[in-house]
């Protein structure tokens, strides 16, 4: 498996969320900003995202996931492939992602060679991950254009820099459905 990851961005997202520097926090957020399976988050969405996905490493023919599985998470390819319903999935692709309505998977992922992948923790509905919030209704754009040469490009709005003074969720930052939110 050839891998085209950044090792900084590896490195940082590799660390337990809670450990992670403000430093760490910009490296992640500047990786995934440029992701077009995020880009319809805003950036306050972005930021707490940084302070709370995961790396994970999984060999060929492993099953990922089951469809009898409760999703308490979904994923973005960073590296390898994966197979889902008659689907091959490739680096930079997202997958796993609940159905409306059901809490199971639905069906199963098997990967198909060495893959990495960055893990999406769902969170409670009660906390502030995708509630808008005044204060940052700043949001990325973007559009494509055709340069000179005929070709076309992606756009994407500038933003501020990670704050320094904002301290990373706590660790236990994601919840576990309860029997009852399953049935």
């Amino acid at each position: 498996m050839a891998s085209y990851v950044d090792n900084s961005f590896r490195q940082a997202v590799m660390k337990n969320p809670a450990e992670r520097t403000a430093q760490d926090l910009e490296i992640v957020y500047s990786y995934l900003h440029g992701m077009e399976a995020l880009s319809n988050l805003r950036e306050h969405q972005l930021r707490l995202m940084c302070e709370t996905v995961r790396y994970e490493r999984h060999e060929a023919n492993e099953v990922l996931y089951y469809p009898d599985d409760i999703g308490t998470c979904w994923y973005i390819l960073l590296s390898g492939s994966v197979f889902i319903k008659e689907s091959m999935f490739l680096p930079r692709s997202s997958f796993g992602k609940r159905s409306a309505g059901s809490f199971r998977r639905g069906c199963e992922c098997i990967v198909l060679e060495p893959s990495e992948m960055i893990v999406v923790d769902y969170m409670d509905e009660n906390e502030e991950y995708f509630q808008r919030q005044a204060s940052h209704r700043q949001s990325r754009r973007r559009f494509r254009k055709i340069n000179q040469k005929g070709e076309r490009q992606t756009i994407i709005d500038t933003v501020d820099p990670y704050p320094v003074g904002k301290p990373p969720l706590p660790r236990g930052y994601h919840t576990e459905c309860t029997k009852s939110q399953v049935l």
